[in-house]
């Protein structure tokens, strides 16, 4: 007998996470900056890690690892430390940036060129920036609670996945589109130093706090 999909919930998932996908945090942060920073093709690259990243912390959701999580602690401990460190690794970066004169084309890998392997280290940056937070399976694991996907058929738990995805790569690429616009750029390389500093501060205090919450769990 086929699966029909649940509608009803879908709305309800669908409602609730709009409402969550404008929330900042350091995806919206490194989309920002690589929009800022570098051309088009890297910004759907940083997008394209990204909305990996996200798929495969939803669908651990879907299939129960935030109960794994809690059984195993150490586990959520051991990727939140590492995805905090990385996190600020990234802003420290961005900061010693800051405080130098290098050219507005630099980024928070190092070269921004147009390579085979530096489209590969921007789609990594998107990917790893993503699953830096364990946390996050819990939270998305919350909101399917909340809205009956976790008691729905597996095809209503895909979709639900395929509506995050569709509404994270909207909202990202609608701020890339925004940051990619020349004015703005120009903006950007009048004021490169105190941006990279506040971008790059912001993600220390990310970090720092992911990395906070591990170590106090």
């Amino acid at each position: 007998m086929p699966l029909h999909l649940d509608l009803s919930v879908l709305t309800s998932f669908t409602l609730l996470w709009l409402a969550v996908v404008p929330s900042p945090g350091p995806n919206v942060l490194m989309v920002t900056h690589v929009a800022l920073t570098r051309r088009p093709a890297h910004v759907v690259f940083a997008i394209l890690g990204n909305l990996t990243g996200i798929a495969l912390l939803a669908s651990l959701a879907l299939v129960g690892w935030a109960a794994v999580l809690a059984t195993f602690p150490w586990l959520r401990t051991g990727v939140n430390i590492f995805g905090g460190l990385y996190l600020m690794w990234v802003g420290s970066k961005l900061i010693r940036r800051a405080r130098t004169s290098g050219a507005l084309s630099a980024s928070t890998t190092g070269d921004a060129g147009d390579t085979p392997a530096d489209y590969r280290r921007t789609a990594v940056l998107g990917l790893v920036t993503a699953l830096s937070n364990a946390q996050a399976i819990l939270f998305i694991t919350s909101i399917y609670a909340a809205t009956g996907v976790l008691t729905a058929n597996v095809a209503t738990g895909f979709a639900s996945i395929a509506i995050m995805l569709s509404c994270n790569a909207a909202y990202l690429a609608l701020l890339g589109w925004l940051f990619q616009r020349e004015k703005i750029r120009v903006a950007y390389a009048r004021f490169r130093g105190l941006m990279d500093g506040v971008i790059g501060t912001l993600f220390v205090l990310f970090g720092g706090r992911l990395l906070w919450r591990a170590l106090a769990a």
